[in-house]
């Protein structure tokens, strides 16, 4: 095997564990020449990870969670060089789906024994993701979600938040304007995904493919509490399509406009806008990975 030259970039939370430190000494023990930096304010990552591509190295691997992640995203954003994923956050919902171990060291065999393959990435107002934008009720139950109840409950924190601000149910009116779709009106939650699943396993997008080049956008409509139970329940198994106040599209790009600023999460971080534009973007970076979502059968 050909050494190579990794750019290990690690959440400052995680760089302590002993499974980190093991894997940097296996790797390095295997010849290959690896440099680790742990992050602890927000951008580091990315300024990190953009200037380890500038000096060109085999790959640059982000070691964290799904925030951690879309940080080294943007700053290999204008740069050839593959991405590599040690998942140590608490979804990992984009490791999950590309068939990445949790396990650290084999998260690492992945990159080592794995070809890059060139992936879809999207942009949101600019700033590019790689799994699913969700704005509405499951945005605001993402932001309430305390850092210390993900640490210690993992995927369960994040339900525990959306059933309180499920009893507290209100919708957003906003446009969606999209080639060949258009909606206007109340709405709960919306989707927009480059992958199938998000919030730990939830097929919001069910359709999704990393490689068609297009966005599948998903919104709910503004209903009862009631019917929003029922339609949640299908939508963490992916069978909302074509319900009943659900719609759903394939498009290149799609705007959102509200009438008042909305919570909006993209890879596990929550802001707030008003004006929301998704744009795909074709095979635009590569990845190393086990698999593509939608082929667990041939992993």
């Amino acid at each position: 095997m050909p050494s190579k030259h990794i750019a290990l970039i690690v959440h400052g939370a995680r760089a302590d564990r002993s499974d980190v430190r093991h894997l940097v000494s296996w790797v390095r023990d295997k010849g290959h020449l690896v440099e680790a930096r742990a992050t602890f304010e927000a951008g580091e990552a990315a300024a990190l990870a953009t200037e380890f591509a500038r000096r060109g190295v085999d790959v640059v691997a982000a070691a964290g969670g799904d925030g951690t992640l879309n940080e080294v995203v943007n700053g290999l954003d204008g740069y050839d060089v593959p991405l590599g994923i040690i998942p140590l956050g608490t979804a990992n919902d984009f490791a999950r789906q590309v068939g990445i171990p949790a396990d650290a060291d084999h998260a690492m065999d992945v990159i080592l024994q794995r070809k890059p393959r060139r992936l879809d990435t999207a942009s949101l107002n600019g700033r590019r993701f790689l799994n699913v934008s969700i704005g509405g009720v499951g945005a605001e139950a993402t932001a309430d979600t305390p850092a210390e109840a993900k640490e210690s409950l993992g995927s369960l924190a994040y339900a525990i938040s959306g059933m309180r601000k499920f009893a507290d149910l209100q919708s957003t009116y906003a446009k969606f304007t999209a080639d060949g779709f258009e909606y206007e009106g109340e709405f709960l939650m919306f989707a927009v995904g480059l992958t199938r699943s998000t919030g730990g396993g939830t097929m919001v997008t069910p359709m999704a493919s990393a490689t068609d080049g297009l966005l599948d956008l998903c919104v709910v409509e503004g209903m009862s509490r009631k019917d929003f139970a029922r339609t949640v329940f299908k939508v963490k198994r992916g069978e909302h399509v074509g319900e009943e106040g659900v719609h759903y599209a394939q498009v290149r790009s799609v705007t959102i406009e509200a009438r008042e600023p909305m919570a909006v999460n993209v890879d596990g971080e929550t802001s707030n806008a008003q004006r929301l534009t998704y744009r795909a973007r074709p095979r635009d970076l590569w990845v190393h990975v086990a698999r593509l979502p939608g082929e667990e059968e041939q992993a």
